[in-house]
């Protein structure tokens, strides 16, 4: 995550996150998400049900 933020690629993906992980740390990992999106930490985006969300830095980001 760290890496893509600072070789230029700011978007990242829940999936990709929670990969090899088990059901409670990627639910508590979308939680998360939840969170900083309410804090504006994170710009959340889902192009339909089900599908992955990627994440890219909001405007309280590097605050």
């Amino acid at each position: 995550l760290l890496h893509g933020l600072r070789f230029g690629d700011p978007t990242f993906s829940l999936q990709g996150i929670c990969e090899g992980s088990n059901r409670w740390q990627a639910a508590t990992t979308f939680f998360c998400f939840l969170v900083l999106k309410k804090q504006e930490v994170l710009r959340l985006c889902q192009t339909a049900p089900y599908e992955d969300i990627s994440a890219t830095p909001g405007p309280k980001f590097y605050n």
